[in-house]
């Protein structure tokens, strides 16, 4: 007997640290991370445990016993965070800590086993079987983590039927009643103990067993049947990294599923789960776009189907902020490139169509008055005729400068033919003089020609006019045409493109 128990306990250490070792290889999630753990402690527990066997003296054996327990202790507490961890279960960072701190407790009043009566009352050695063993009386440590224990194998398995009977999903139930049976396993060899069913107990921990046969169930359920659903984990942990927002809807209408970036677009969608979802079917439906906190989403919708039958709805919610800004950006550029006069940089006459409009109704709604001056170029035909139409481009470019020069700072200058010029801009209603602008035309024109020293002369004739709008039918139509006039006007007297 004495050799099958040793072979059994050599071959279960053995098992143990090949099994720490795969899980540690194949870590990528909590609840691996909990089993791994839980199958190091149990390795511990084991070694320390076969230490004991072999003692001949009781110091030796004490010695061994705290290294066991250096596994013993964590062991259903490891099992409890997977339980959390698998069931889903909302447990406080401050529940945990104080669980962490009682345990350090426990393993605290084992190290001091020989100095107090915390963890036992009084200890006898005892060589005299086929393996040794510490006769002791139970203190209030000893106790208090028998009562864990129970604790956790109570609250551990009501979590996990409950979830069980929660559960619709046959691969989870699966899952679920996998964790239940290795529990089961653990529990059963627990109460043999305990309650001394069996005559091993009087010399060996069967415990031992239990842990063993219960992890390596859970190991082999876990990755032989992929019970714990690596695949749907792998999935969930990719669904959580794309950059799209995912919210799965069942056929009643209720939120089933949302991954990560959907629940930091919405962070109250759990409270506001009808609210959120209207919005959302309110953007697909209209095929408009779904702002959140400054960001700019599209929203698809698609049928949830498995085989023949729908189970619901999935709405994706694509980030388009940036999309939506370029498509703006460009938009302005496109409006500004095809309002712009290529040859002079002033706005074309699709540009004075658009602000045109503007200033006139600024002008009626601010009581202005608006200043109008229709400009035409002088001896531009002289130009292209004796110098070129390349020549007569720059005397265009160049009118076009000693406009944007005169006009006053918010004036708007416009190009609206071929040697045809117009200036807009407002004005208070009490300025309605123009002689200032007229001096400074003819001054800037002057000191124009006098720096570039061409052939001929820039010139132009222009009608300025300041008028108060007041809203009547053509107004605009009109001044323009009276401005026109004006300009006319002064062209019949001027001839000045000739040197």
């Amino acid at each position: 007997m004495r050799s099958v128990l040793l072979a059994v306990q050599y071959a279960s250490i053995i098992g143990l640290f090949i099994e720490s070792w795969i899980i540690f290889r194949r870590l990528n999630n909590s609840l691996l991370a909990y089993l791994f753990l839980s199958s190091l402690a149990i390795l511990i527990n084991n070694l320390g445990y076969l230490f004991q066997l072999l003692s001949t003296t009781q110091e030796s054996y004490i010695t061994a016993l705290k290294f066991s327990y250096a596994g013993r202790t964590w062991v259903t507490f490891f099992l409890f965070l997977f339980t959390i961890d698998f069931c889903k279960i909302k447990l406080s960072a401050t529940v945990k800590s104080l669980l962490v701190f009682a345990h350090i407790g426990i393993y605290f009043a084992i190290l001091t086993v020989t100095k107090n009566n915390l963890y036992y009352t009084w200890t006898a050695f005892d060589a005299s079987g086929i393996f040794p063993i510490l006769r002791h009386g139970n203190g209030v440590i000893h106790h208090l983590y028998m009562a864990l224990q129970s604790l956790y194998i109570v609250v551990g398995f009501f979590w996990l039927f409950s979830s069980l009977l929660k559960e619709k999903s046959l691969a989870a139930k699966k899952r679920l009643m996998a964790v239940i049976m290795a529990f089961l396993i653990e529990c059963v060899f627990f109460a043999i103990k305990m309650l001394k069913l069996i005559p091993l107990v009087s010399f060996y921990d069967v415990t031992i067993f239990g842990y063993v046969a219960g992890i390596v169930f859970m190991f082999i359920a876990f990755f032989r049947y992929d019970l714990l659903g690596a695949k749907e984990i792998a999935r969930d942990f990719m669904i959580d990294r794309l950059s799209e927002g995912i919210i799965a809807v069942d056929t009643s209408g209720n939120i089933q599923y949302c991954n990560k970036p959907a629940r930091e677009m919405f962070p109250d969608m759990a409270i506001e789960s009808e609210k959120t979802l209207l919005a959302i079917q309110g953007a697909v439906a209209n095929g408009s776009s779904l702002t959140v906190r400054d960001r700019i989403y599209t929203a698809e919708e698609n049928d949830l189907i498995h085989g023949d039958k729908v189970f619901g709805k999935l709405y994706v919610l694509i980030d388009a902020t940036e999309h939506y800004e370029r498509f703006k950006k460009e938009k302005r550029i496109l409006q500004r490139e095809l309002r712009i006069d290529p040859m002079t940089g002033l706005y074309n006459r699709t540009g004075m169509e658009h602000f045109s409009k503007k200033l006139y109704d600024e002008a009626l709604e601010g009581g202005k008055a608006l200043f109008i001056c229709v400009c035409d170029m002088n001896g531009l035909k002289y130009i292209n005729d004796n110098f070129g139409h390349e020549e007569g481009d720059r005397a265009i470019r160049t009118l076009s400068q000693i406009l944007k020069n005169s006009a006053d700072k918010n004036d708007m200058a416009f190009r609206i033919g071929g040697d045809e010029f117009l200036l807009l801009g407002l004005r208070d209603a009490e300025n309605l003089s123009t002689e200032s602008f007229r001096e400074r035309v003819e001054e800037v024109t002057r000191l124009s020609n006098q720096s570039l020293n061409l052939p001929y002369k820039i010139d132009m004739s222009y009608g300025p006019l300041t008028k108060k709008i007041e809203g009547k039918p053509n107004e605009m139509s009109d001044l323009m045409r009276q401005s026109d006039n004006m300009m006319y006007e002064m062209k019949k007297n001027r001839d000045a493109h000739i040197r």
